[in-house]
């Protein structure tokens, strides 16, 4: 699984929270960074900041989907319209989560994600 967080707190309470559950966590804090981890590697799941250093998340996915890497992305935003969430879905996020969010809620909509099992 890749979590793509550039507020250092919040990407560090995602790694320990979703390895406690049993996935395998790789971080990134920038979009150029998770562009390139993304068109090298393969994830499960993708839970995936939109205002990121370097390329925002939906410029990522963007990029991913041009170069043939499909992800399954939950797109995680402090934009809240109907708007944001659409584009996030029109581009092939599978779930948006708008912050303010519990770690309960993105644990469980991982484990959802997962099958109900964490990877």
């Amino acid at each position: 699984m890749l979590v793509v967080e550039d507020e250092r707190v919040i990407s560090f309470l995602f790694t320990r929270t979703l390895e406690s559950a049993g996935c395998a966590v790789t971080a990134s804090a920038d979009g150029l960074e998770a562009l390139e981890i993304g068109l090298r590697e393969d994830f499960d799941l993708v839970l995936l900041d939109q205002r990121l250093p370097g390329l925002l998340g939906l410029e990522v996915m963007q990029r991913w989907k041009a170069a043939g890497r499909r992800f399954p992305v939950i797109m995680i935003s402090g934009m809240t319209g109907e708007d944001a969430v659409t584009s996030a879905l029109e581009v092939g996020a599978v779930d948006y989560i708008r912050k303010p969010f519990t770690m309960q809620e993105v644990t469980d909509r991982v484990k959802v994600r997962l099958g109900g099992v964490a990877r």
